[in-house]
């Protein structure tokens, strides 16, 4: 704080300082003075005689305007900020009379001394980057500038992450179920009742159908959300670039760039509406606090389940529950913030081991949305002091432009109501998926049958929104949502077996070949609007030595190629490689494993996947809830530029086996590695 303080104008710190008091000023604690008629000019403002300069409305015929754009600040407000700073500015001084003991401060003829190191930059630091950090350290830094760059990324990795998360759910058995499982223990019918007794709808096909909607319509329209809003943010970047020499927080902001930050802080507060609903859903319900709700006896006329708490957590000194519960309150949220209130969740859960394993890993995914959509609001924030006491476009504008841009929302929305779900997902026994297990005979054939029941689920989505809309979902979203390859088991077929050693090292590597040519010849990308039987394509997972008849028995178009420009990317694309560690390299290994070779190997610690993705170039940041944002340099991803989000595990803190080779295919699909790019040093 001495050398941001010492180094920089009291006006780069007065948005920063008026932030600061935003609880205090909602619990009253703090009431600036109101002074009529007067406008007070802070921002821009350098020397002493300049900074905190009075402009009167009757005086300036542009005073009130400048007041009610933001740009000036009413005099009451103005004065708090400057008995804050003055308070700090005093404290420092203090500090520093301490620290030079006998030498004046206002002694010119001391050199100007260069600023100290940046203490996060500290190679010695243990802990990794994290928002919680950042936050904390704010109050001690120059405020950043509003980094439209920063949120471009966080916004694309989140997107893409929900990109995976879609095609994981449609080729992956063991992950649609757990997915399936995660949420139903999130339903508030979970929750017994006053009386001890069980929701009636578990007993019925309709608490899976809620389950089911619940789940495809977040994913799906998580999805829309998401890429609406990483463009929305490429449309403010543009105009950011565009009056590039005209923005500056000390004069109004141009008219068109003005009206689009007005148009996306409104988008985001309506995009928050879905992960707080979530939240205020799925957190009472969670596991590990349930027993602190109770439910009320269901009424039959209606499908509305009332949730009450058990005992009041303020009055139990039950800091983190109270906590939770405040985001569940829309009064609360709007008078305390969304951000602080996750950022004090997010504090007492990396204070307290007990805290963290109250958090589901639902709740914590749920968390990080939040985060993210709270960070979003927060850099928004520091563009002016204090909110302009009008905005530059009218309500009813704001949401009318919602309404269009979010139109294909709607029509989803509506049309995934009359989707009926159940008929091919129940019992979830049907998708038991043993790829952590070394493939035999049988194992091959569980995972053939629980692919198909994961087929005929999708299919016959797909074929019930054809008949609503005219299209499948990936054919109303094929203007966004990039078609990708499906990979399908093939039949297994004994493996010779070889006395000799030699000779069954080299039948291995002919086998891998055979795989990799064989995959080759059978990709086939997925169409928006093909028909039933197309809609996957299965890519081929070799067992052993597949036969020509085989193969065009399970993918009868197996000879299709993908298109030329698509074909030419990837010809031209060379990923490169990278030496590690013996440690990284068993992380690697992990990640890239080949079952049809070996046992499966253990789980990877949190810590150990960490380092390993730093030592490759990874720059790694922690948000709030278990979100991690891995950003990978220019050298490494081939100038791709494209961040990836993991969740942390939780609350193991170690990786299954599973996830681990899902983590494996998203660095494959996003930056092209295989096992083969990594070799240990």
């Amino acid at each position: 704080m001495l050398n941001a303080r010492s180094r920089n104008a009291p006006d780069v710190f007065a948005n920063a300082d008026f932030n600061s008091i935003h609880l205090g000023q909602i619990a009253q604690a703090v009431i600036p003075a109101y002074i009529s008629g007067y406008t007070m000019i802070l921002i821009g403002q350098k020397t002493a005689s300049s900074y905190g300069h009075v402009l009167s409305w009757d005086d300036d015929v542009d005073a009130f305007d400048k007041m009610s754009a933001g740009i000036g600040i009413q005099p009451g407000e103005g004065l708090v900020i400057m008995e804050i700073q003055q308070r700090k500015l005093a404290f420092l001084r203090s500090c520093a009379e301490n620290i030079l003991q006998d030498l004046p401060l206002n002694d010119t003829s001391v050199p100007k001394q260069p600023p100290p190191p940046d203490l996060s930059a500290n190679p010695e630091d243990s802990e990794w980057p994290s928002l919680l950090k950042e936050i904390l350290e704010a109050p001690y830094r120059a405020p950043d500038p509003f980094d439209l760059g920063r949120l471009k990324n966080l916004v694309a990795a989140k997107r893409d992450e929900v990109e995976d998360h879609i095609w994981f759910l449609r080729e992956d058995p063991s992950y649609f179920k757990d997915t399936v499982l995660d949420w139903s223990e999130h339903r508030q019918e979970k929750i017994l009742s006053i009386n001890g007794g069980t929701h009636p709808a578990l007993k019925e096909a309709v608490f899976w159908e809620r389950v089911l909607s619940n789940l495809v319509n977040n994913a799906y329209l998580g999805f829309l959300g998401w890429d609406k809003l990483s463009r929305f943010l490429d449309e403010v970047e543009s105009l950011k670039e565009k009056y590039a020499g005209r923005i500056s927080p000390a004069i109004a902001l141009p008219k068109e760039y003005e009206e689009a930050l007005c148009h996306f802080s409104h988008f985001v507060d309506q995009l928050t509406k879905g992960p707080l609903l979530n939240y205020k859903t799925g957190m009472p319900a969670s596991p590990s606090l349930r027993n602190h709700y109770a439910r009320e006896p269901q009424d039959p006329a209606t499908t509305k389940i009332v949730v009450t708490a058990k005992s009041n957590s303020y009055m139990k000194k039950d800091h983190f529950l109270w906590l939770l519960e405040r985001l569940v309150l829309d009064d609360q949220v709007f008078l305390m913030g969304l951000e602080n209130i996750l950022d004090e969740v997010e504090r007492a859960k990396s204070k307290d081991k007990h805290n963290r394993e109250r958090v589901s890993s639902w709740v914590a995914g749920v968390l990080s949305d939040l985060s993210l959509l709270g960070e979003l609001k927060r850099q928004l924030g520091l563009l002016r002091p204090g909110a302009p006491m009008t905005e530059a476009v009218p309500q009813e504008e704001q949401n009318l432009a919602f309404a269009q841009r979010m139109d294909l929302f709607s029509k989803i929305y509506e049309s995934l109501k009359k989707v009926k779900w159940s008929a091919h997902a129940t019992p979830l026994s049907k998708f038991n998926y043993p790829s952590d297990k070394r493939l035999t005979a049988k194992t091959t054939e569980t995972m053939q049958a629980a692919e198909r029941h994961l087929d005929f689920f999708w299919d016959d989505v797909d074929s019930q929104m054809r008949k609503i809309t005219g299209k499948d979902l990936h054919g109303m979203l094929a203007d966004i949502f990039p078609p990708r390859e499906i990979r399908r088991t093939i039949n297994w077929v004994e493996p010779s077996a070889d006395k000799d050693g030699e000779q069954k090292e080299e039948r291995d590597m002919t086998a891998k070949a055979a795989l990799l040519e064989l995959e080759t010849r059978t990709e086939q990308t997925i169409g928006p609007n093909n028909e039933t039987s197309e809609i996957r394509s299965r890519k081929i997972k070799t067992r052993g030595e597949a036969s020509e008849s085989s193969t065009a028995a399970s993918d009868p178009d197996h000879h299709h190629h993908p298109p030329p420009q698509e074909q030419q990317e990837k010809d031209e694309y060379h990923p490169p490689t990278f030496t590690v560690s013996k440690r990284g390299h068993k992380v690697f290994t992990t990640l890239y494993h080949d079952p049809d070779y070996t046992s499966p190997p253990g789980e990877i610690p949190w810590s150990e996947f960490l380092s390993a993705m730093a030592s490759i170039g990874f720059a790694i940041r922690k948000l709030d809830g278990s979100a991690w944002v891995f950003e990978p340099s220019s050298s490494m991803d081939g100038g791709l530029g494209r961040s990836i989000i993991f969740h942390e595990p939780h609350p193991s803190g170690k990786i299954a086996y599973q996830v681990a080779r899902r983590w494996g295919r998203r660095l494959e699909r996003a930056y092209g590695w295989t096992g083969g790019s990594f070799s240990r040093g």
